[in-house]
């Protein structure tokens, strides 16, 4: 027989980390848990998990405490999910609402279904990584310290126990690193330290022209990284481009951090599967020069409506035989688009959208795949999230999982790539899409004098889809800015 799990002997544990309990079918609430909501996860809610699983994801956020009946086998909870429908006919919004549930169930909670109650984070921490039993706390670390493992959202803790802690993502990663939470270094403007200090959870972050951008981005990723001590496996930037990209990755060249590009992320993701050779439009031009047969008319190129076509099924994710009904010059788009990506399969290639769309595909097809991308994006930043294509967002949506911690930049007022379907909603409807997300704003504009400011604010106060905001020239540009005073970008 498997040896008995140890008892949690911090039952109920600090106030301050919140605690949930697990309980079986018609048990008792539990002593202390008298006044907390009882959610049921029965056959009815895994038929739909949204409703319960969008109530935990607030209690969890907020550390308020949940008595949770697991009415069901925990097997058949966490059972693996996927989709074969493809990334066009989902909804931008499409989560895996299960596998939502089932972490939000155990992210933060006792397991009282046996005869004592257990904390399976500090179980796993004994039998893993040499972590002993404490009579105090969770779990003794190896130096002889009790500690807690916390299993709420990573992030500063409110009146936070007096012994030492250590977090679950930690844990799960093979690590003991203890919390810690130091104020950043970098000189910033109250309103910049006031997104890169941001607690935990998704979060937006408004950020004007001028205002700082980059070095809020850059600011955050040595926060998490280094005041709060992050593991760098569990962290990921995605910039636009590449130029974005190696300006990131200029500023923070003394850390081991990943920034990518979002096509660069997806290159990634679907080399877990099979390394293809990416092609550029020449080579994309060739191959539909043999699926295609179209009239070759002087000065008119008879291959970009189909490029158009293409983008817009696998960024904008429209039905391809809704883009063929829609335009009047791409005769059998529909059975185009599925040959043109049979060709790139069968011979191992990658044009630049088929990155993203085939990343969407095997998250949506491979648990096993989408969980080790998963733990990629545990923390994953966004640049120029107004420019989000409808399939950006689903991909980063898929990679950040059920923690959902995305920390997003951008300016509803830039939105440029309305082309492919980006739209300034993903950045003014932010909550929609990362539920119990917070707001941050940057409101001073370091870049342009004040007429030019106060002119571009009342045009841009025009705009229909907008977040309502305050933008103001800087004073002046300090010479030595310390923290907490007005900074340049």
């Amino acid at each position: 027989m498997p040896p008995t799990p140890p008892t949690a002997t911090s039952f109920p544990g600090p106030p301050a980390l919140g605690r949930s309990v697990v309980v079986g079918r018609d048990a008792p609430t539990p002593a202390g848990y008298e006044h907390v909501p009882r959610l049921v996860v029965d056959a009815e809610v895994l038929a739909d998990p949204a409703p319960v699983t969008a109530v935990l994801r607030s209690r969890w956020l907020t550390r308020r405490p949940s008595v949770i009946e697991l009415a069901v086998d925990n097997a058949e909870a966490r059972a693996p999910e996927s989709t074969e429908d493809p990334p066009y006919a989902l909804p931008r919004d499409h989560s895996f609402h299960r596998e939502h549930l089932h972490f939000l169930t155990w992210a933060n909670s006792y397991d009282l279904r046996g005869d004592a109650p257990r904390w399976w984070h500090g179980v796993l921490a004994q039998r893993h990584l040499g972590a002993g039993h404490s009579a105090a706390a969770d779990i003794e670390l190896p130096d002889g310290r009790d500690a807690f493992v916390d299993g709420g959202p990573r992030g500063p803790l409110p009146d936070g126990p007096s012994r030492p802690v250590v977090h679950r993502e930690s844990v799960t990663l093979g690590r003991l690193t203890l919390h810690r939470d130091s104020v950043p270094k970098e000189p910033l403007a109250p309103d910049q330290l006031a997104a890169v200090t941001h607690g935990h959870g998704p979060a937006r972050i408004i950020a004007p022209a001028g205002s700082g951008k980059t070095r809020v981005l850059t600011a955050r990723l040595r926060h998490l990284l280094t005041d709060r001590g992050v593991e760098p496996e569990l962290v990921t930037a995605l910039a636009y481009n590449t130029r974005a990209a190696g300006e990131m990755r200029a500023r923070t060249s003394d850390l081991e951090v990943s920034i990518r590009t979002l096509h660069s992320l997806a290159l990634r993701i679907c080399s877990l599967d099979q390394r293809r050779q990416v092609i550029g439009e020449r080579d994309v031009r060739r191959l539909l020069d043999r699926l295609v047969r179209t009239a070759r008319i002087p000065n008119q190129d008879p291959f970009q409506a189909y490029l158009d076509a293409l983008a817009e099924v696998r960024l904008a994710l429209v039905d391809p035989v809704e883009v063929e009904a829609q335009r009047g010059d791409i005769d059998g788009f529909a059975e185009v688009f599925v040959r043109y990506r049979q060709v790139l399969a069968d011979e191992g290639l990658l044009d630049f959208d088929e990155q993203i769309y085939r990343a969407i595909e095997l998250l949506l097809q491979r648990p096993d795949l989408r969980a080790q991308v998963q733990r990629w994006g545990t923390h994953l930043l966004v640049d120029e999230f107004q420019d989000l294509t409808p399939a950006f967002l689903l991909l980063i949506r898929l990679v950040a999982g059920p923690s959902m911690q995305v920390f997003a930049v951008g300016d509803d007022d830039q939105t440029i790539y309305s082309y492919a379907g980006a739209t300034p909603e993903h950045l003014t409807a932010f909550d929609r899409w990362f539920p119990g997300a917070s707001f941050h704003a940057l409101e001073v504009n370091y870049r342009c004098p004040p007429a030019v400011v106060d002119a571009a604010s009342t045009l841009l106060s025009h705009n229909r889809h907008r977040v309502d905001k305050r933008i103001r020239a800087a004073r002046a540009r300090p010479a030595a800015p310390t923290a907490g005073s007005e900074a340049p970008r």
